[in-house]
């Protein structure tokens, strides 16, 4: 069965999704940026859903090596929708120094995993609470990025370096990066 969903929210709602259609007697046999493609089963399956983006390629695959060492199952799925690239490159200057390049084939569209458990084995994410709060900072590093982006390009326009549309893609960007930040505050609650 294939289904098509866009994500809003695309780590906790890609969680809830794809756990609320394993309850009802499916698997998720692959996932992509909208769709998603699900087998029926007698077995019970639980999902949870990490963003890796800060990851080098190379730390990526150790982990999924490490989920599939452990009896996990693994699905990699891209962040950004309509994303298809071979050969590129892409500048993440939010993520540690390491990862800050992130190249296709590699990290693009590679940022999403996906942790299948069977027969309701806890799945090891987060096995302390400062762990999570470490993770919960890397996402929203991306967001502090975009807010001093913005108020950037705000001055710039009010100081009539640039024109005054960027004192409006500024405001929008500003809009965006405030709510990411706000969203993430509720979620670490």
């Amino acid at each position: 069965m294939n289904k098509i969903k866009i994500f809003l929210n695309p780590i906790e709602g890609r969680e809830k999704y794809i756990n609320s259609i394993a309850s009802q007697g499916y698997r998720l046999v692959k996932s992509g940026s909208i769709l998603h493609e699900f087998e029926k089963t007698n077995s019970d399956y639980k999902y949870a859903v990490q963003y890796i983006g800060y990851m080098t390629n190379k730390e990526r695959k150790e982990y999924s090596e490490f989920l599939n060492n452990m009896n996990f199952k693994v699905f990699s799925a891209p962040l950004n929708i309509g994303k298809i690239s071979f050969g590129n490159v892409k500048l993440r200057p939010y993520n540690y120094p390491k990862s800050m390049i992130a190249t296709s084939p590699g990290m693009i569209n590679n940022e999403i995993l996906i942790i299948e458990s069977s027969e309701g084995k806890e799945i090891p994410i987060f096995t302390d609470s400062s762990s999570k709060d470490e993770y919960l900072k890397r996402r929203k590093l991306p967001y502090y990025y975009l807010l001093v982006v913005s108020i950037l390009l705000i001055g710039l326009g009010i100081v009539n370096i640039l024109d005054n549309k960027s004192i409006i893609l500024g405001s929008i960007l500003l809009i965006i990066a405030i709510t990411g930040i706000c969203r993430f505050n509720y979620i670490s609650e």
